[in-house]
């Protein structure tokens, strides 16, 4: 019966969703009302393009003006795919690929994330580390490729996700969102492993002068996995108070109260190296009482204003009070030889707080006919780390059938206490040159430093360390013609190497170093409906710190990245856009002590990886309401959990396809959306052979929103 259910439900659903598809190429003229002489298109949909960024240059600009390549996934795509984390979203961001289920589990342009690769509003810091972001505040991200320390300091060379959050609105209006999703695949029948996510949001004035306005965001989730005695139930909490006297100044203060609490899950493990020997996907190696917590409290702000001759300041403040605790029996490794999987007891707390300042301004100059925009800035970050570690003994679990381990061996008892205080400074200058009509110049220089002090407790040792460097980027944009631009860039990255790794003479080591040579084209083919990019870049990191041949730290490491990315959104119909992508990503360890590993390729990187996603809209009115369907598909190519031949499993390609169909009426939305239709068995990331992270199978998400 199970069998004969899902068939049908497969079957109507692939039916659906290729509709988007038939439909577009049928006659589309759309059904219209005359109301006092005003056109109405039925089905007309709010587009996924984006006139403006900011992340670039830290200025609202035209994207055909920078010669960087930006992402941007919006709200109306973010809600059009039910995506309530952001890694819901990476499927559909070219150059991005996961590689685990933490906040930072992916990497940018074949160059591995950490925490500064996720910032906030253009800051630092994260409320939570476990999982990825909620969605539940986010109005778009943008995605910046390549190095961006001139603005942001510390960074990978791959890129940074930025979060740009809801703001408050001098409009009343109060909107929810409930939906409801269960599974559908062979370990987890409809209906048996289910969950449940809500979000309220309210804003508008306080006052009838609107000078004061407000946003309140609430939301929950609790939600059963089909992997065996995992779920999850997280909170989150964002007020926003906005005072805006005139025009021309603005201050916004807000929190972040966001509480998480999860099952621990360290996924699967695979024989020999081999992804075909694994377990069945249910499988849970940790044991069920077992848990991962995130608690954080986020407090910023943001104030702009105008100064004189044209010159704004604006000034950010985020601060950050994060705590994360694990109590789990992690898996440490797999026995081929008995088909037991390894798992430490293990207890940690991490601390951590974040305190940003960046203090700016921005304004134009002129030489003669020439436009100097010119952008000066400063900033301050105070970050404290305070880690404890408790370990265990570490036992054995059965590979196919892992039962819980319920008693504590004391035996091999070890505690790892570490803080370490950071306090980075940075100065930093760009100057965008309007030559004429066609050409664009832009170029800038930042100086930053880091100090560093480190207590070892638990070893009653310390240290302190002081790093400093200028990077540099410059740019330059022909427009071809008008709406078709040329660019080629330059840009540099500076990331400090840890306190903790010193040379064979105790020394602190040169930070991390990355460059990047970039070359593009961007074009808005009809207009303002459409916008294709094509970029090519050449990544190189260096001054990687390895250990030798005799055990020692060295600088003996580097990473080259290169490759080309292309995206094209496209509304050619008021009620039916197009989204695509595909990259190509050729990335290696260039340098290397062990010449196994040398030339091998970087981990958790894909050859290839592939978008499409449409949207229709019906062009007519059913039962008073507009009846869309949407249809996606995603392609992963094959990745290695490590650089070590010895100890790495190839995760394999993959594709995955998700339908959906949704009928509004005024402001009310109903929507079916079903993920992975073809419940593909895939991989999203993982290590060496004992963690391996599964990608969900397939599932039904049925939601219900509206805004009054």
């Amino acid at each position: 019966m199970r069998f004969a259910v899902n068939t049908i439900t497969q079957s109507l659903l692939i039916t659906m969703g290729l509709s988007s598809v038939v439909f577009a190429g049928e006659n589309t003229t759309a059904e219209v009302a005359s109301v006092d002489e005003s056109m109405v298109v039925f089905g007309q949909q709010n587009s996924y393009l984006n006139p403006r960024v900011t992340t670039a240059t830290k200025t609202d600009i035209d994207p055909l003006d920078t010669p960087q390549t930006v992402n941007v996934i919006n709200q109306q795509f973010l809600q059009d795919i039910r995506a309530t984390t952001l890694d819901d979203a990476y499927g559909y961001t070219t150059g991005l690929t996961r590689s685990n289920v933490d906040a930072d589990g992916f990497t940018l342009r074949g160059m591995p994330a950490d925490l500064n690769t996720i910032q906030v509003n253009g800051l630092p810091g994260l409320a939570s580390r476990f999982g990825s972001p909620t969605t539940a505040n986010v109005e778009r991200v943008e995605v910046l490729k390549g190095p961006a320390s001139i603005m942001y300091g510390q960074i990978q060379p791959g890129g940074m996700v930025n979060i740009i959050t809801k703001k408050p609105q001098d409009t009343a209006s109060f909107s929810y969102d409930v939906s409801a999703t269960t599974y559908a695949t062979g370990v987890s029948d409809f209906g048996d492993d289910n969950g449940f996510t809500g979000t309220i949001d309210a804003t508008g004035p306080l006052n009838a002068s609107k000078t004061w306005m407000y946003r309140l965001i609430i939301s929950g989730e609790n939600a059963d996995s089909y992997r065996d005695d995992v779920d999850l139930q997280n909170y989150y909490l964002f007020p926003t108070l906005t005072y805006r006297p005139s025009e021309l100044t603005e201050l916004t203060f807000g929190l972040e109260l966001q509480s998480e609490h999860r099952v621990a899950d360290d996924g699967l493990v695979a024989l020999n190296n081999d992804i075909d020997q694994v377990a069945s996907i249910d499988t849970h190696y940790q044991s069920s009482d077992d848990t991962d917590e995130d608690e954080g409290v986020v407090a910023f702000a943001s104030y702009n204003t105008m100064l004189i001759n044209g010159f704004d300041l604006t000034v950010d403040w985020r601060s950050v009070w994060h705590e994360d605790t694990r109590d789990l029996h992690e898996t440490r490794d797999v026995v081929d030889s008995t088909s037991l999987v390894k798992v430490r007891d293990r207890d940690q707390v991490n601390k951590r707080e974040y305190h940003f300042v960046d203090v700016r301004t921005t304004g134009s100059l002129w030489t003669g006919d020439v436009e100097h925009q010119l952008l000066f800035g400063g900033n301050i970050g105070l970050e404290k780390r305070d880690f404890l570690r408790e370990t265990y003994a570490t036992t054995t679990v059965d590979f196919t059938n892992p039962q819980d381990v319920t008693e504590r061996d004391q035996s091999a008892y070890k505690v790892d206490h570490r803080i370490t205080d950071y306090t980075n400074y940075g100065l930093y200058l760009q100057d965008t040159v309007y030559l004429t009509e066609k050409w664009t110049v832009m170029g800038g220089l930042r100086y930053m430093r880091q100090d560093v002090d480190f207590d070892y407790v638990s070893k009653s040792t310390d240290d302190t360390q002081s790093t400093d460097a200028f990077v540099s980027q410059a740019g330059i944009v022909y427009k071809i013609i008008d709406g078709t631009s040329l660019y080629t860039s330059y840009g540099e990255s500076f990331n400090p190497n840890s306190v903790e790794k010193k040379d064979v003479n105790d020394d602190a080591f040169d930070p991390e170093e990355g460059r990047q040579y970039e070359v593009g084209v961007k074009t808005d083919l009809l207009s303002n409906n459409s916008n294709l990019t094509i970029a090519y870049f050449d990544i190189e990191k260096s001054n990687v710190v390895e250990k030798n041949s005799s055990g020692d730290y060295e600088l003996l490491g580097e990473v080259r990245s290169k490759g080309v990315e292309t995206e094209l959104l496209m509304k050619p119909l008021e009620n039916w856009q197009v989204k695509l992508g595909y990259a190509y990503v050729d990335s290696e360890i260039s340098e290397n002590p062990d010449a196994s590993i040398q030339g091998s390729r970087t981990p958790m990187t894909a050859y290839h990886d592939a978008y499409f996603w449409t949207k229709y809209n019906f062009p007519y009115q059913i039962a008073g309401g507009v009846v869309g369907t949407t249809l996606g598909a995603n392609y992963e190519g094959a990745r290695y959990t490590s650089e070590d031949p010895s100890d790495r499993v190839e995760l394999p390609a993959y594709m995955t396809v998700d339908v959906g169909v949704h009928y509004e009426v005024k402001d009310y939305r109903l929507s079916l959306n079903v993920a992975n239709l073809l419940d593909e068995e895939y991989y999203v990331g993982g290590t060496d052979s004992h963690r391996l992270y599964l990608g969900d199978p397939r599932n039904v998400t049925l939601s219900v929103s509206g805004k009054f």
